[in-house]
């Protein structure tokens, strides 16, 4: 079988069987792309020890499914970018396990460093995700580039945040670049492909699977020069998307947590572990003095938000966050009656800036 190595690559990456640890392999055992394209079941057998994982390999090698990925991307305006090709990135080369093939949405070329990953997890509290949203807002706002994972939660409010105020913004998925997913962010996804980058390193129609999110993790970090964690409980695909930036030589960043919840447990810990604390944006420009930045405003509509209140109402206001506070604790640090903070939070409710949660307690609306 012949095959130019641009195909050979895409056809490689077609074998489920080819983690990216094995493909390193490969081609640490072969001379070229072609010769692992040619190469016996043996000779897979022999170098990975299993018969049965040999036989798989060479057994999934054909040329007629190269033809119809290829023809396939075609068909939905994909690009498939090869180790081979000049437009590859460069950052990703670099990396132990880069990917083989890359299938891309988005003309934009990714600026390495300006990148910056925001990650965090599914579950974040609406606090977290306001976080996300907002560094994501200020570092897009100063030309940073905005890389994430398109999961719900942390990731989805990093990518909107950019979006929000026309940034930059590259999905990395876990899955085919043709299935979008989870379902719920298909709107973000079509935004992202408009103005931004989403990519996959898996082949059209791939459905997402446990193993494809922590695998393609590291290449959310390695398309980055830092990576922002801002809430990870203690066992958390984000925290390998830190490790994998370390491994990598990129910066780690975290935001500090409540150390009673559990979605900040692994963050709080990747600062004791060395991870640089930020609060604000500025604590990761001063970083990278090397670039030239334009300046960020507050939060995007900050004046029009900002309640118009009397002394009293301004405090109680000032007391309720995005965690839930009881109205127990409103009465007493603000050290009013019940029939005053009703009255007030009532107010409050119908300026639109605070709802009801559940159990007599009150959270802020961004």
């Amino acid at each position: 079988m012949n095959c130019t190595d641009r195909e050979c690559l895409i056809g490689l990456n077609l074998i489920p069987q080819l983690t990216p640890k094995r493909t390193q392999t490969l081609f640490r055992k072969f001379k070229s792309f072609e010769e692992i394209w040619g190469a016996p079941a043996a000779a897979f057998t022999q170098l990975f020890g299993s018969r049965v994982l040999g036989e798989a390999i060479a057994s999934s090698r054909s040329e007629a499914a190269v033809d119809e990925e290829i023809a396939t991307a075609e068909e939905k305006a994909v690009r498939i970018v090869t180790l081979v090709d000049e437009d590859y990135p460069v950052v990703l080369r670099e990396i132990d396990d880069p990917p083989m093939v890359l299938y891309v949405r988005g003309e934009q070329p990714i600026e390495p460093a300006r990148a910056i990953a925001i990650v965090g997890t599914r579950r974040g509290t609406r606090y977290g995700k306001m976080i996300a949203g907002r560094f994501a807002s200020q570092l897009a706002m100063k030309g940073f580039i905005i890389v994430s994972g398109l999961a719900v939660g942390i990731d989805a409010a990093a990518h909107q945040g950019a979006l929000d105020v026309g940034g930059f913004t590259v999905a990395v998925m876990g899955c085919g670049i043709d299935y979008p997913y989870p379902k719920r962010n298909q709107p973000i996804y079509e935004r992202i492909v408009e103005t931004g980058v989403a990519l996959s390193e898996y082949p059209m129609g791939s459905r997402p699977a446990k193993w494809t999110f922590p695998q393609r993790n590291r290449i959310i970090s390695g398309l980055s020069r830092g990576v922002l964690v801002v809430q990870a409980p203690e066992r958390s695909g984000s925290l390998i998307t830190a490790r994998c930036a370390l491994e990598q030589g990129r910066d780690v960043f975290a935001v500090p947590g409540n150390i009673n919840t559990i979605t900040s447990a692994g963050s709080n810990r990747l600062i004791k572990q060395g991870a640089k604390l930020v609060d604000s944006v500025d604590d990761i420009t001063e970083e990278y003095p090397d670039l030239k930045l334009g300046k960020a405003s507050e939060e995007p509509g900050a004046e029009e938000k900002a309640p118009k209140l009397g002394e009293t109402e301004s405090a109680v206001y000032e007391l309720i966050s995005l965690e839930p506070v009881h109205m127990d604790d409103i009465i007493a640090r603000a050290d009013l009656s019940p029939t005053e903070a009703s009255h007030i939070l009532l107010l409050l409710q119908l300026e639109n800036l605070i709802e009801e949660a559940e159990g007599g307690r009150y959270i802020r609306k961004t």
